[in-house]
């Protein structure tokens, strides 16, 4: 199959048949979709990260095109990975996040990958439906990846470690898949790929946990 990006493949396989991200893991899913929107960009050498700073290095490419606001967003000055992923889910709107989801969404529909229909309260929100033979492909090649091969590339080693961290992988692997996933990431270790993947991963439980707290105190309140 024709693969896609790590952020649109992220956003297939986050939404449900309707096009909703899930009510019990919406807050991980929200996180996991702008690592996933990061790693591109680390990925497509459009940014570097040192000291947990993000900083842009190059220019957007057109295959990118779908994470241009994220892009202008870093541009404007040097950020943490921990900042932006709380600019993006813990502020007091959520209009980066919203715009990142709908040019994802609205790419996969310009290839096919997914339709576009209208849902919520008074059916004014946009939402993008996977399209189930391309979910499908996508799931079969994943799969592929950690039961037929020795080893993980580094796109889908990213990809399946967020869909793990952020609680969906669950959904489309059995247990058996998934250890042998864990035990194959455990072989890898020494690999400098490996460890800028664990780093992502820690960024995204570090803004969890402050997303949690940050919950109890407003249910305290």
């Amino acid at each position: 199959m024709d693969r896609k990006t790590i952020a649109q493949e992220y956003l297939i396989l986050a939404v449900n048949e309707k096009g909703k991200l899930s009510l019990i893991n919406g807050t991980e899913a929200k996180t996991g979709m702008v690592v996933a929107g990061i790693m591109d960009l680390l990925l497509g050498n459009v940014i570097k990260i040192e000291k947990k700073k993000i900083e842009v290095v190059g220019e957007l490419p057109a295959k990118l095109a779908n994470l241009t606001t994220l892009y202008e967003y870093l541009l404007e000055k040097n950020r943490t990975i921990t900042k932006v992923l709380e600019d993006y889910t813990i502020s007091f709107t959520d209009a980066r996040l919203k715009q990142l989801v709908s040019d994802t969404g609205n790419s996969l529909i310009a290839l096919g990958a997914a339709s576009e229909e209208k849902g919520g309260l008074l059916g004014g929100k946009t939402l993008f439906v996977p399209s189930e033979e391309w979910k499908e492909s996508l799931i079969d090649s994943l799969k592929t990846e950690v039961m037929q091969k020795e080893t993980i590339s580094l796109y889908d080693l990213v990809l399946i470690s967020l869909l793990k961290e952020t609680k969906i992988l669950k959904q489309y692997f059995s247990i058996n898949e998934t250890s042998i996933f864990k035990e194959k990431l455990q072989n890898i270790n020494d690999n400098p790929d490996s460890k800028m993947v664990k780093e992502m991963i820690g960024y995204i439980n570090e803004v969890l946990a402050v997303m949690i707290a940050a919950s109890a105190v407003a249910v305290i309140s």
